[in-house]
């Protein structure tokens, strides 16, 4: 699959988020729009950002809403891209701590970016092409959609970017110690996904999970 269409179907959730017509993202060239009828648009812009009217998201792109909850902004930092690692174990209740920063999985990344602004933290990594478009799903509020990694893919992005171990005990270590996952809600995971997952990311950690989950299931 190659590179430029790989991410097709997320592209077209932004068009979901582009396309609000109340609070909504805005690039430079929507907001030229919307002030084409002032002398200099672009002093318009600033201004507004001056006033708490917008607020800068990155380089070239805004938003309106102050109040919007910053998991449906990481989308429109760097594309393509979509809710993962520590955030996303967090949101399904694998890890018992709060995460603070937005994390996502990018594509293409030659080191991780760290995005900050008005409404927080987001850091992203890159994860292997041929798992990169596998195992997401979208959530959405009234006005918002992003893209976000499954239970079991959230895993396994999670396990292709920590530590390198070398046995199916340092594995568990890793998993149940180090990062404190919880085994309950493991358990809960699709097991036949999880396989399907893990054998795309061609990495040791994965390759021991493998062989950990059919071996055990979870189950000592």
């Amino acid at each position: 699959m190659k590179y430029k269409n790989i991410f097709k179907k997320e592209m077209k959730s932004n068009i979901i988020v582009f396309g609000r017509v109340n609070n909504m993202i805005l690039t430079v060239a929507m907001l030229k729009e919307r002030y084409k009828n002032y002398s200099n648009p672009l002093d318009k812009i600033k201004r507004d950002c001056d006033r708490g009217v917008l607020f800068r998201l990155n380089r070239g792109v805004y938003e309106d809403n102050r109040n919007v909850d910053p998991v449906f902004l990481a989308g429109s930092l760097l594309s393509p891209s979509y809710i993962s690692f520590d955030y996303a174990l967090s949101y399904y209740g694998l890890i018992p701590e709060r995460v603070e920063a937005i994390t996502s999985a990018s594509l293409k990344v030659t080191k991780s970016k760290t995005f900050n602004n008005i409404f927080g933290r987001f850091e992203f990594a890159d994860i292997p092409i041929q798992a990169f478009s596998e195992g997401t799903t979208l959530i959405s509020n009234d006005e918002y959609t992003v893209r976000i990694a499954t239970k079991e893919k959230a895993i396994c992005d999670s396990l292709s970017k920590w530590r390198i171990v070398h046995s199916i005990k340092e594995l568990k270590i890793l998993l149940f110690e180090d990062k404190r996952i919880e085994k309950s809600e493991l358990l809960t995971c699709d097991y036949d996904e999880l396989i399907r997952l893990a054998k795309l990311y061609k990495k040791t950690n994965l390759d021991l999970f493998i062989k950990f989950i059919k071996k055990e299931y979870f189950y000592e």
